[in-house]
């Protein structure tokens, strides 16, 4: 089981922005919150990584008062796991469970290596 305390993820509505020309890249705020995010997860997992199925669960603390829809943060949060390699591939995600609460950090994973079986 691994753990991590991670800053509270962009909503898929911030992930990308589009160019004049129809070109589409990645908004900087999410470029800088990957970023943030990516280390904070590569420094709490060494050496723990999950290679196969897994279970992640997370606990989400509003940032303010502001309406947010749960399952758009969970893109980011997922992609950001791949690239710092703390799951091989977010494909092999077969449970989510996520919620909002009251208080703790502004984003806690908990991820939990399932079996084949």
């Amino acid at each position: 089981m691994i753990i991590l305390s991670l800053p509270f993820p962009p909503s898929m509505n911030r992930l990308w922005r589009s160019a004049k020309g129809g070109k589409v890249y990645r908004s900087p705020e999410y470029q800088k919150w990957k970023e943030i995010a990516a280390w904070e997860a590569i420094s709490q997992t060494r050496p723990a990584r999950i290679k196969g199925k897994f279970k992640i669960s997370i606990r989400f603390v509003r940032p303010d008062a502001r309406h947010r829809d749960l399952d758009n943060l969970l893109k980011s949060l997922l992609d950001c796991l791949q690239s710092a390699g703390v799951v091989t591939n977010d494909k092999n995600c077969e449970w989510i469970d996520a919620r909002w609460v009251l208080d703790g950090p502004p984003c806690e994973v908990t991820l939990e290596e399932l079996s084949d079986g």
